[in-house]
Protein backbone atom coordinates (compact mmCIF):
# COMPACT_ATOMS: atom_id res chain seq x y z
CA UNK A 1 0.00 0.00 0.00
CA UNK A 2 1.18 3.39 -0.94
CA UNK A 3 1.61 5.49 2.36
CA UNK A 4 -0.42 8.57 1.00
CA UNK A 5 -3.38 5.84 0.65
CA UNK A 6 -3.10 5.31 4.33
CA UNK A 7 -7.09 4.81 5.76
CA UNK A 8 -6.93 7.56 8.21
CA UNK A 9 -10.25 8.09 9.93
CA UNK A 10 -10.69 11.84 12.06
CA UNK A 11 -13.42 10.40 13.79
CA UNK A 12 -11.89 7.71 15.61
CA UNK A 13 -8.91 9.59 15.99
CA UNK A 14 -10.33 12.32 17.77
CA UNK A 15 -12.04 9.86 19.49
CA UNK A 16 -8.81 8.61 20.94
CA UNK A 17 -7.65 12.05 21.26
CA UNK A 18 -10.33 12.89 23.98
CA UNK A 19 -8.91 10.31 25.80
CA UNK A 20 -5.89 12.27 26.18
CA UNK A 21 -7.24 15.63 26.04
CA UNK A 22 -9.12 15.11 29.09
CA UNK A 23 -5.81 13.51 31.19
CA UNK A 24 -5.08 16.96 32.53
CA UNK A 25 -1.13 17.77 32.85
CA UNK A 26 0.31 20.54 34.14
CA UNK A 27 4.32 20.51 33.97
CA UNK A 28 4.58 21.55 37.54
CA UNK A 29 2.22 18.42 38.49
CA UNK A 30 4.62 14.99 37.94
CA UNK A 31 1.11 12.90 39.16
CA UNK A 32 -0.97 14.13 36.32
CA UNK A 33 1.69 14.29 33.99
CA UNK A 34 2.62 10.65 34.47
CA UNK A 35 -1.15 9.83 34.38
CA UNK A 36 -1.14 10.88 30.73
CA UNK A 37 2.68 9.27 29.94
CA UNK A 38 0.58 6.45 31.39
CA UNK A 39 -2.46 6.74 28.40
CA UNK A 40 0.35 7.27 26.24
CA UNK A 41 2.54 4.09 26.83
CA UNK A 42 -0.05 1.55 27.26
CA UNK A 43 -1.30 2.56 23.24
CA UNK A 44 2.38 2.43 22.34
CA UNK A 45 2.92 -1.03 23.98
CA UNK A 46 -0.24 -2.07 21.82
CA UNK A 47 1.30 -0.52 18.73
CA UNK A 48 4.57 -2.91 19.14
CA UNK A 49 6.63 -0.47 20.62
CA UNK A 50 9.03 -1.14 23.69
CA UNK A 51 8.98 1.20 26.39
CA UNK A 52 11.45 2.57 28.70
CA UNK A 53 9.77 5.03 31.32
CA UNK A 54 12.75 7.77 32.27
CA UNK A 55 12.29 9.09 35.82
CA UNK A 56 11.21 12.38 36.66
CA UNK A 57 13.91 14.83 38.11
CA UNK A 58 13.47 17.96 39.62
CA UNK A 59 9.74 17.79 40.82
CA UNK A 60 8.91 17.49 37.31
CA UNK A 61 7.09 13.92 35.77
CA UNK A 62 8.67 10.84 33.98
CA UNK A 63 9.35 10.86 30.06
CA UNK A 64 8.63 7.84 27.96
CA UNK A 65 11.28 6.07 25.27
CA UNK A 66 9.52 3.98 22.38
CA UNK A 67 11.64 1.69 20.38
CA UNK A 68 9.85 0.24 17.15
CA UNK A 69 11.31 -3.18 15.94
CA UNK A 70 13.43 -2.25 12.32
CA UNK A 71 15.41 -4.84 10.67
CA UNK A 72 18.18 -2.54 10.91
CA UNK A 73 18.03 -1.66 14.65
CA UNK A 74 21.20 -0.50 15.37
CA UNK A 75 21.56 2.38 13.10
CA UNK A 76 20.76 6.36 13.64
CA UNK A 77 17.18 5.90 13.01
CA UNK A 78 14.39 8.48 13.34
CA UNK A 79 13.77 10.76 16.10
CA UNK A 80 9.50 11.58 16.76
CA UNK A 81 9.11 13.99 19.78
CA UNK A 82 6.70 15.65 21.82
CA UNK A 83 5.86 16.76 25.29
CA UNK A 84 2.76 16.01 27.07
CA UNK A 85 2.67 18.77 29.84
CA UNK A 86 0.55 21.66 29.19
CA UNK A 87 0.35 25.03 30.82
CA UNK A 88 -3.18 24.44 32.04
CA UNK A 89 -3.95 23.49 35.52
CA UNK A 90 -6.39 20.62 36.68
CA UNK A 91 -9.63 21.72 36.43
CA UNK A 92 -9.80 23.75 33.73
CA UNK A 93 -11.48 21.02 32.44
CA UNK A 94 -14.26 22.31 34.03
CA UNK A 95 -14.27 25.85 32.01
CA UNK A 96 -12.75 24.67 29.18
CA UNK A 97 -14.31 21.51 28.41
CA UNK A 98 -13.35 19.28 25.30
CA UNK A 99 -15.84 19.73 22.77
CA UNK A 100 -16.87 19.83 19.04
CA UNK A 101 -18.30 21.53 16.21
CA UNK A 102 -18.08 20.35 12.79
CA UNK A 103 -14.40 20.02 11.59
CA UNK A 104 -13.12 22.09 14.92
CA UNK A 105 -12.55 20.68 18.26
CA UNK A 106 -11.20 22.29 21.63
CA UNK A 107 -9.97 21.54 24.71
CA UNK A 108 -6.72 22.10 26.91
CA UNK A 109 -3.44 20.93 25.10
CA UNK A 110 -5.20 19.41 21.92
CA UNK A 111 -2.89 21.63 19.76
CA UNK A 112 0.30 22.00 22.20
CA UNK A 113 1.00 19.14 21.79
CA UNK A 114 -1.28 16.36 22.32
CA UNK A 115 -3.01 16.67 18.99
CA UNK A 116 0.29 16.41 17.45
CA UNK A 117 1.69 13.26 19.64
CA UNK A 118 -1.54 11.48 18.51
CA UNK A 119 -1.17 11.92 15.25
CA UNK A 120 2.30 10.89 14.90
CA UNK A 121 1.18 7.58 16.34
CA UNK A 122 -1.62 6.84 14.43
CA UNK A 123 1.02 7.43 11.58
CA UNK A 124 3.25 4.78 13.37
CA UNK A 125 0.19 2.64 13.58
CA UNK A 126 -0.96 3.07 10.32
CA UNK A 127 2.03 1.97 8.96
CA UNK A 128 2.28 -0.63 10.68
CA UNK A 129 -1.58 -2.18 9.98
CA UNK A 130 -0.42 -1.51 5.98
CA UNK A 131 3.06 -3.70 5.98
CA UNK A 132 5.14 -0.43 5.45
CA UNK A 133 8.25 -0.36 7.18
CA UNK A 134 9.98 3.08 7.77
CA UNK A 135 13.71 3.08 6.01
CA UNK A 136 15.41 3.84 9.19
CA UNK A 137 14.79 2.76 12.84
CA UNK A 138 12.11 4.45 14.83
CA UNK A 139 11.98 6.02 17.92
CA UNK A 140 9.35 8.15 20.18
CA UNK A 141 10.39 10.52 23.22
CA UNK A 142 7.77 11.95 25.29
CA UNK A 143 8.92 14.85 27.82
CA UNK A 144 7.49 16.31 30.86
CA UNK A 145 8.61 19.74 30.84
CA UNK A 146 8.49 21.91 27.65
CA UNK A 147 6.46 24.05 28.78
CA UNK A 148 9.22 25.72 31.02
CA UNK A 149 11.80 25.22 28.87
CA UNK A 150 12.99 21.12 29.41
CA UNK A 151 15.11 21.96 32.71
CA UNK A 152 15.10 18.40 33.29
CA UNK A 153 15.17 16.82 30.11
CA UNK A 154 17.59 18.65 28.21
CA UNK A 155 20.25 16.05 28.58
CA UNK A 156 17.98 13.23 27.46
CA UNK A 157 16.56 15.04 24.22
CA UNK A 158 19.72 15.65 23.43
CA UNK A 159 21.11 12.13 23.35
CA UNK A 160 18.38 10.80 21.77
CA UNK A 161 19.02 13.40 19.30
CA UNK A 162 22.47 12.63 19.14
CA UNK A 163 21.14 8.59 18.27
Amino acid sequence: MNPAELPFNADAMLNGLRTWVECESPTFDAPAVNRMMDLASRELVVAGARIERVAGSMGFGDCVRATFPHATPNVPGILLMGHFDTVHPVATLRDLPFRREGNRAWGPGILDMKGGNYLALEAIRQLARAHVATKLPLTVLFTSDEEVGSPSTRDLIEAEASR
